[in-house]
């Protein structure tokens, strides 16, 4: 097998091609002679056609005016056609033989064409340039079936012009390729650095998280949401009817005053902060638990009995003060977190981690955005370099073809 690097395969090829083109070249050379000569005599004998056309045109035997029309009519119909056909330069392609091969075969279709029409028209006259045409005519027969047997022999140099195409696309593709992977290597670059900047910031949250200030904020407010479910179990047998007692003030069974509706909103949202906030003995509460009485005396606020039994003894409970030591405990929980939360030490910890939150952020959403990059890049080279790969191959295959032999291509 031989192996070829991809820039020299074509000088390889032509070398492999060139001692079996010699002969090829010879045969070229001697048809396109033949077919300069073969046109000059065609153009010669329509001239002389059509001399002798006008000479019966003018003629006062009216019997060889219409033969001496036909004739001229012959003459400028092949001047048009002989004015088309040029002979190639002399090297030697499949192009120009192809070239070459069409133009004499117009020629030699249009005079074979007119035998049966302008041609049979112009007899019983004439006959010594007709016969000199037909002369002529069965030539150029002869080089189009030459050229035609040429072309097939010369199928190398056709297969050539697909080898240089392929060395093209494959070079294409590497340059791509080279570019797509410059890319990557670039966004790798810049996602490592990323990466390594996203890490930092990490680390400096965590730090600022682990610090003392926030963990005693942290214990401030876990302390305040364990009061919460504390506190909302507490109340869990006023829920629903605080939710109806809000239904039937909406549909205008009940009236509520603003300090109610308020004190309901407040009770609903976060129970903590509204018995914290309520007056000593919770009274804003205990309007509501009022309202909540005698929605239940009314029937505007209906409950199965075994829960309004439960409710009204809760509510009795409540009424009572038994919410007092609650209410004691949800005022010191919120005092305690607030004074965490308004320390200076504080303020300056949680603005710093907005500042580093804010960063993380911005580049987070850079490293997803080369990351995107990157995974559309790798896709895009994966697809190429099978398309590469497929393409040597059949450039391989192409050479295997013209030569004979095993190639493999290096690139």
């Amino acid at each position: 097998m031989r192996e070829l690097a991809l820039r020299d395969v074509l000088p390889w090829l032509k070398s492999r091609l060139s001692s079996a083109l010699k002969p090829l070249a010879k045969e070229w050379k001697g048809l396109r002679k033949d077919a300069e000569k073969a046109l000059s005599h065609m153009r010669d004998v329509c001239k002389r056609i059509r001399e002798e056309g006008e000479k019966c045109v003018h003629d006062k035997d009216r019997r060889k005016h219409k033969p001496g029309r036909a004739a001229l009519r012959f003459y400028k119909l092949m001047a048009s056609v002989l004015d088309d056909v040029s002979v190639p330069g002399p090297e030697l392609s499949t192009e120009a033989i192809s070239e070459l091969q069409k133009g004499l075969a117009r020629v030699y279709n249009v005079v074979g064409k007119e035998w049966k029409g302008l041609l049979a028209q112009m007899e019983p006259y004439m006959i010594r340039a007709r016969m000199r045409l037909r002369g002529v005519w069965r030539k150029i027969g002869e080089i189009v079936r030459s050229l035609d047997a040429l072309s097939a022999e010369c199928k190398p140099l056709e297969m050539e012009d697909q080898v240089s195409e392929s060395v093209k696309r494959i070079e294409g593709l590497i340059k791509e390729l080279r570019g797509i992977e410059a890319e990557i290597e670039l966004l790798s670059a810049e996602r490592e650095k990323l990466d390594k900047a996203i890490q930092e910031l990490v680390n400096k949250k965590n730090a600022l998280l682990a610090s003392e200030a926030l963990s005693s904020l942290r214990e401030a407010e876990e302390e305040r949401e364990r009061l919460s479910i504390e506190v909302r179990t507490e109340m869990r047998y006023v829920w629903k009817a605080m939710a109806k007692l809000r239904a039937s003030a909406s549909s205008g069974l009940m009236l509520l005053s603003s300090d109610d509706e308020e004190a309901l909103r407040a009770y609903s949202s976060d129970p903590v902060s509204a018995l914290a906030r309520d007056g000593d003995g919770y009274p804003r509460f205990k309007a509501l638990l009022k309202k909540i009485e005698e929605g239940l005396e009314r029937g505007s606020i209906s409950l199965k009995e075994s829960k309004a039994q439960k409710l009204r003894a809760w509510i009795e409970k409540a009424m009572s003060g038994g919410l007092s030591e609650l209410q004691e405990r949800c005022r010191a929980v919120l005092r305690v977190l607030e004074e965490k939360r308004s320390s200076e030490a504080v303020r300056a910890i949680l603005s710093e981690l907005d500042d580093v939150e804010e960063k993380l952020s911005s580049l987070s959403k850079s490293a997803e955005r080369v990351e995107a990059r990157l995974s559309s890049l790798s896709s895009r080279k994966e697809g190429l370099s099978k398309k590469l790969e497929k393409e040597v191959k059949h450039l391989e295959g192409l050479l295997a073809e013209i030569t004979g032999e095993d190639v493999r291509i290096r690139y």
